[in-house]
C-alpha cells in the first residue's frame, strides 16, 4: 500500500520519536543500543515511490493558461512550474518524481527577448530522493528544501553528478538500514534516468573535463555550489581564491552570460576605535584637505565621542589585538560575470574556474595558504613597512574605479578607522547565507558544508584548525582569505587598501638617537622624558584626562636636526610618528579644532608619536585686532593641554610665541647653526649612508666640507645629489662630486639671495 505524503510524513515522525529509533542520517549514523524490551514496536517505513512521471506544461489557446499532459515516454531530455501541494490529493504523491518539459508560450516565442527554448524541471515527490539530494547537493541559495513541491534544474543535478556517483558508490558498499535501502532504491532510479536522458551530455562533460576544456553551454558543470574558485583581484593583480555559492545564467536576445555569487573570508572590525576622543565619522577621507563639513558643534561632538569611547566591548592598542565588538572574521560575498563564449574554452584561461585546472594546484593552494596565515595576524591596528602598489577606488558615474599609488613607506594597518573617517567607502558585503557568518574568535563553519560531508564511508575528517595566533580559522577559510589589508600611509598620508605580499616588518635604526647632533645633557633629558612617558608612570592633573602627554618644543633655524629629533625618538621607542604639517591644520580656527580633534585621536589610538612641523602660525602670541588667529590659538592649547602622548613642535621664532603655551610645554630644546664640528659629524653620518668608505674621503677632506656654509638638511640632499650623479658617469663617489654639487648649490643660494635683496 502506498501512503499520500503527509501520512508517511506522520510515520516518520512517530519513528523518530521512538525510544528505539535508529538515526536515520546518512553521513555519519550509529544505532541506539537501548533496552529492545521497553520500548514499543517500530512503525514500518513506506515503500519507496519508484515511478517517474513525464509530463508537459504548455499554453492552452483554448483556456488561455497554463496546462499539464502526458509526455510520451519516447521523449529525451537532451532536446517548469510547481506541481502538487503535497495533500492526500496530490495527484502525483505516487511517483519518485516528475519530469516536466516546459514547452514554449507561443504568444512570446516569436518576440525579440521571448522564451523559445524548451526546458525541464524535475519535480521531487519521494521523500527518500529529497533525503539523498539534500545530502548531495547541500545548502545553494534559491533552493529549500522544505518547499513543496520540490523542483531542481537537471543542469544542477548534472553538475553534482560525480558527487552522486560517490554518494551512490558509499551506500552500496555498506550495510544499509531500511530508509538506506529506500533512499538507494530511489537514487537508482533518478540515477538511471540521467544516465539514459542525458547520456550524450554526461559524455561530452567528461571529455571536455578530461582535456581542461569547456564550452559555454556546458560551463554549469565546473560551476558546482562550494567549489573554490581562483580568479584576480582587482586591486592587486595577483589570484585570489573565492568559493561558490550559485551561478545564475541570463540570456538575452543581445547576449548571454553566468553571475557567479562567491563568498570569500574577509576582516569585519568596524570602525569603533577608542582614541583621545572617539571621533565622528568623518566624509573626508584625505587628511590633508582644507575645508571638511560636520555637523553639530565642537563641544557637542566631543561629549559624544567621549560617551562612545566608554562603551564596553572594545580594545585599542598599537600592535594590539583590536576587536569591534569582538567578531574579527566573517564571510562576505562578491560577483563574478563570465560573458559568454564561442567554441572550446581552456578551464584555467576563464576569468574565474575552479583551483583543481589550475597548471599548479597543490602549489597554488599553498601561496593562498600562507597568504592567508600572514594576512590573519594583521588583524587589528600594526605598524609595519610597506614597498609595492596600493589602491583606493572611487565612484566615476557611478562605477567604480580603482587608484592606485606607489608606496613605499611604513604604514598603519587600520581597518577600524579606515572604514570610520572613509564612511562612504565601498567595502564587501557581508555575506548573509548564514546567520553565524560573524563569530567570536573566528569563523563559523559555512552554511555550505561539502557535500561529500554527508556521503556515508568516506572519511573526509574534520578540518585542520590553525594556531592560535591565526584565531583559529581552518586551512579552507584562509585559502579563501582576503588578500588586502586596510590602512594609513604615514609618508603620503592617504588611506589605502595594501597588498599583504608586500609588507614587511620594520627594521628600526637603533643608532639614530645616538647620533643626534645634541648636547649630552640635552639628548639625555630628551631620552629619559621620552622613556619615562612611554613607561606610563601614571601621574595625573587634578582634573581626570589633562595634562597627561609629553609637550616638546624644538626651535632654531632649519636644517639644524628639529625634525630628525623626532624621528629618532620614534626609532628609540619603536613607536610610529604621525607627521602633519601647517597645510594638514588648515587656516581657520573650525578646521584646526577637526583637524586636531581627528589627528590626535587617531595617534592615540596607534600609540604614535605627533610631530607638527613648522607649528608657528599656530602658536603666534595673541592681539586684540585678530580674533581668528586668537581663536586658532585657544583651539591649540585645549587640544595639547587634553592629549596623552608624546607631542613634538618644531619652530623657528620661538620669540612669537604665545605666553600660555610656556607652561604647557615640558621642555623646550634650542637648536643653533651647526658648528664644524657638528657638521663633520653630519658629513661622516650621510656619507656611510651613502656608501663611501673612510678611505674613500679622508679626516681632512670631510674637514674642508665641513667648512661650507650649509645646514644639514643641505647636507643630505648633497650626497644623494652627487651620488646620482656619479652613478650616471659610472663613477664610485668621491671628493670631487660632492664639490660640484656644493659648487651649484652655494651658486644658486647666492643668486636667491641677491633677488631677495632686491
Amino acid at each position: 500500500m502506498r501512503l499520500p505524503f503527509t501520512q508517511m510524513r506522520r510515520y516518520r515522525e512517530r519513528a523518530r520519536d521512538s525510544q528505539n529509533s535508529q538515526l536515520l542520517n546518512v553521513g555519519e549514523r550509529e544505532k541506539d543500543d537501548l533496552d529492545s524490551g521497553a520500548a514499543e514496536p517500530q512503525a514500518p517505513l513506506p515503500s519507496p515511490n519508484l515511478k517517474i512521471k513525464r509530463v508537459d506544461h504548455f499554453w492552452s489557446t483554448w483556456s488561455k493558461g497554463w496546462k499539464y499532459r502526458n509526455t510520451g515516454s519516447g521523449v529525451v531530455a537532451e532536446a517548469v512550474r510547481p506541481v502538487g501541494n503535497g495533500t492526500d490529493n496530490d495527484p502525483w504523491q505516487n511517483f519518485c518524481f516528475v519530469v516536466v518539459r516546459k514547452l514554449p508560450d507561443p504568444r512570446t516565442a516569436d518576440k525579440p527577448g521571448g522564451a523559445g527554448d524548451i526546458t525541464f524541471q524535475i519535480v521531487v515527490k519521494s521523500p527518500y530522493l529529497l533525503k539523498a539530494c539534500k545530502d548531495v547537493v547541500g545548502t545553494v541559495p534559491g533552493i529549500s528544501w522544505t518547499a513543496e513541491p520540490l523542483e531542481l534544474d537537471p543542469h544542477l543535478l548534472l553538475a553534482f553528478f560525480p558527487q552522486f556517483e560517490q554518494y551512490e558508490k558509499a551506500l552500496r558498499s555498506k550495510g544499509r538500514t531500511p530508509e538506506e535501502e529506500h533512499v538507494l532504491a530511489t537514487l537508482t532510479v533518478l540515477m538511471d534516468y540521467l544516465r539514459k536522458d542525458y547520456r550524450s551530455t554526461l559524455a561530452k562533460i567528461a571529455s571536455l573535463k578530461a582535456s581542461g576544456e569547456i564550452t559555454f553551454d556546458l560551463l554549469y558543470a565546473i560551476l558546482v555550489p562550494r567549489t573554490i574558485l581562483v580568479t584576480e583581484c582587482p586591486v592587486t593583480g595577483e589570484p585570489r581564491a573565492l568559493q561558490l555559492l550559485s551561478a545564475s545564467k541570463y540570456e538575452t536576445s543581445l547576449c548571454s552570460l553566468y553571475v557567479l555569487l562567491c563568498e570569500s573570508v574577509d576582516s569585519t572590525e568596524e570602525g569603533a576605535y577608542p582614541g583621545r576622543s572617539e571621533s565622528a565619522a568623518n566624509p573626508s577621507s584625505n587628511l590633508n584637505a582644507n575645508t571638511r563639513t560636520q555637523r553639530g558643534s565642537a563641544r557637542d561632538r566631543l561629549a559624544a565621542l567621549r560617551a562612545q569611547a566608554a562603551s564596553p566591548g572594545i580594545i585599542a592598542g598599537h600592535g594590539a589585538d583590536v576587536i569591534a565588538g569582538d567578531r574579527p572574521f566573517g564571510r562576505v560575498q562578491s560577483k563574478i560575470v563570465l560573458g559568454a563564449f564561442k567554441g572550446t574554452e581552456k578551464i584555467n584561461t576563464l576569468e574565474a574556474y575552479p583551483i583543481e585546472y589550475h597548471a599548479n594546484p597543490e602549489a597554488m593552494k599553498s601561496l593562498l595558504l600562507e597568504r592567508g596565515r600572514k594576512w590573519a595576524s594583521f588583524k587589528g591596528i600594526h605598524h609595519v613597512h610597506y614597498e609595492g602598489t596600493a589602491a583606493f577606488a572611487i565612484s566615476v558615474n557611478g562605477r567604480k574605479k580603482i587608484i592606485k599609488y606607489n608606496v613605499n613607506s611604513r604604514i598603519m594597518v587600520d581597518r577600524g578607522n579606515f572604514i570610520r573617517l572613509n564612511p562612504n567607502y565601498e567595502l564587501p558585503v557581508l555575506s548573509t547565507t548564514n546567520n553565524q557568518n560573524v563569530v567570536t574568535g573566528g569563523m563559523p563553519p559555512s552554511s555550505n558544508q561539502n557535500a561529500t560531508d554527508n556521503v556515508p564511508t568516506l572519511d573526509v575528517g574534520s578540518k585542520r584548525k590553525a594556531p592560535a595566533d591565526e584565531v583559529s580559522l581552518t586551512e579552507e577559510e584562509l585559502i579563501l582569505a582576503s588578500p588586502i589589508v586596510y590602512g594609513f600611509s604615514l609618508s603620503d598620508k592617504i588611506w589605502l587598501e595594501f597588498n599583504v605580499e608586500n609588507i614587511k616588518p620594520i627594521v628600526w635604526n637603533e643608532e639614530a638617537f645616538q647620533g643626534l647632533v645634541l648636547a649630552a645633557d640635552r639628548k639625555n633629558l630628551l631620552r629619559s622624558l621620552v622613556d619615562a612617558h612611554n613607561a606610563d608612570l601614571g601621574f595625573d592633573d587634578f582634573v581626570q584626562g589633562k595634562g597627561q602627554g609629553l609637550i616638546i618644543n624644538l626651535f632654531g633655524p632649519p636644517g639644524v636636526g628639529k625634525t630628525l629629533s623626532a624621528e629618532a625618538t620614534s626609532e628609540h621607542v619603536h613607536r610610529p610618528l604621525y607627521v602633519v604639517g601647517g597645510g594638514d591644520l588648515g587656516t581657520k580656527a573650525s578646521e584646526l579644532d577637526l583637524a586636531l580633534e581627528r589627528v590626535f585621536d587617531i595617534a592615540t589610538s596607534w600609540k604614535a608619536i605627533v610631530l607638527i612641523d613648522e607649528a608657528d602660525v599656530f602658536l603666534e602670541r595673541r592681539s586684540l585686532h585678530d580674533l581668528e588667529r586668537n581663536a586658532m590659538v585657544a583651539v591649540f592649547l585645549r587640544h595639547i593641554e587634553y592629549y596623552r602622548g608624546i607631542l613634538f613642535l618644531t619652530t623657528n621664532r620661538i620669540t612669537a610665541f604665545d605666553e600660555a603655551f610656556l607652561s604647557r610645554i615640558h621642555v623646550a630644546l634650542h637648536f643653533g647653526e651647526l658648528t664644524t664640528s657638528a657638521k663633520a659629524q653630519v658629513w661622516r653620518a650621510f656619507l656611510r649612508k651613502a656608501g663611501v668608505s673612510d678611505s674613500d674621503v679622508g679626516e681632512d677632506q670631510v674637514q674642508e666640507l665641513a667648512k661650507r656654509e650649509i645646514n644639514g638638511r643641505q647636507i643630505k640632499n648633497a650626497c644623494r645629489t652627487a651620488k646620482s650623479l656619479a652613478y650616471s658617469r659610472g663613477e664610485p663617489l668621491g671628493v670631487v662630486h660632492l664639490a660640484e654639487t656644493l659648487d651649484a648649490m652655494e651658486e644658486f643660494t647666492a643668486e636667491f639671495a641677491a633677488l631677495d635683496r632686491k
